[in-house]
């Protein structure tokens, strides 16, 4: 299944998302920090990082992750869409993310890779690793930490493991 990281195929599928966040557009390279977007523009010269199209939910239709500003204020979240085949699309997570709209971006995470706690989190629990049954999407912070978000086929949700602090 194809990755796509950039709105602008079909006008349709933009306004399907945006749609659904009256006020809000897609968050630009240039609202970032200053370190975050030298980062970005330096590793992304080519994709857009708020931006993820991919199967997340293993059913073999494209997915949506997509980082999200608000038009006249400083709220920001991270939206990640199931969609269905015939492109109607629900929200699986939401997250406010305002705090941190100067220091984040999203990339995909392949299937079948292994993901697993990072040892910085001291907890008796620490959960297994995770071997990825569909795409992933990483959401980092940059210079703090990165969350990998995966769907669970037995919990049929989206769930999350901080790979790095």
């Amino acid at each position: 299944m194809a990755i796509t990281w950039a709105l602008g195929q079909s006008t349709e599928t933009d306004q399907a998302i945006l749609s659904g966040f009256p006020g809000f557009h897609v968050l630009a390279v240039h609202e970032r920090d200053a370190d975050a977007k030298a980062f970005i523009l330096a590793h992304f010269p080519r994709h857009n990082p708020s931006l993820v199209h991919a199967d997340f939910d293993g059913d073999s239709n494209l997915d949506w992750a997509v980082l999200l500003k608000a038009d006249n204020s400083a709220a920001a979240r991270f939206v990640i869409l199931l969609c269905s085949a015939g492109a109607h699309c629900k929200k699986a997570n939401e997250e406010n993310i305002t705090p941190y709209a100067g220091e984040v971006y999203i990339r995909p995470v392949a299937t079948g890779r292994h993901v697993s706690q990072t040892d910085a989190i001291d907890t008796k629990n620490n959960p297994s690793p995770v071997r990825l049954r569909s795409t992933g999407i990483e959401l980092a912070y940059f210079g703090k930490a990165k969350v990998v978000y995966f769907w669970n086929p037995k919990h049929k949700k989206i769930e999350t493991i901080q790979t790095e602090d």
